[in-house]
């Protein structure tokens, strides 16, 4: 049975498409953790993975550091959230999964949604325009669908 897509309300996918931009100053990767209440689907916050792990973005890519995984575990503990998803930038209009992505998933957990966005998260006029998501299988396996909607939805509530 296929889970039932991640949804995100608008302003909030547009304040964290924000952020992740501002972070990366249109010269390095950026990311996030994509965070919703224990058995939801509706995301209702996100986490900065450099909010987490000072060194996160320090290189240009992303290397994300055991420290940031135990202050997002607590966050999430003291919140009773769950990490969901995730989203990060890559430069250019590639969205493709490095090597890297496929074979070190942010959360190896069967179902994670990962969003990769194009340019840096340049502003551009559709929110989803040149993205790419991919769910975890399990195994170092992802399922890329056809559509991104049957993953992702940026919802006007």
């Amino acid at each position: 049975m296929k889970p039932k897509p991640l949804k995100i309300a608008r302003p909030l996918w547009n304040s964290l498409v924000v952020e992740l931009r501002r972070r990366g100053y249109g010269k390095r990767e950026s990311g996030g953790f994509l965070l919703a209440a224990v058995g939801e689907r509706h995301v209702s916050s996100f986490i900065c993975y450099d909010d987490l792990d000072d060194r996160a973005l320090e290189s240009g890519i992303i290397t994300f550091h055991a420290c940031g995984f135990v202050k997002l575990w607590d966050h999430c503990q003291k919140h009773g959230l769950r990490v969901v998803g995730d989203v990060h930038t890559h430069p250019g209009d590639w969205t493709g999964q490095s090597h890297s992505d496929r074979t070190h998933p942010m959360v190896a957990v069967k179902g994670h949604v990962a969003l990769i966005l194009p340019n840096f998260a340049a502003p551009n006029a559709e929110p989803l325009n040149g993205a790419s998501v991919y769910e975890y299988k399990g195994n170092h396996k992802w399922r890329i669908p056809r559509s991104i909607s049957t993953l992702f939805q940026i919802t006007d509530l």
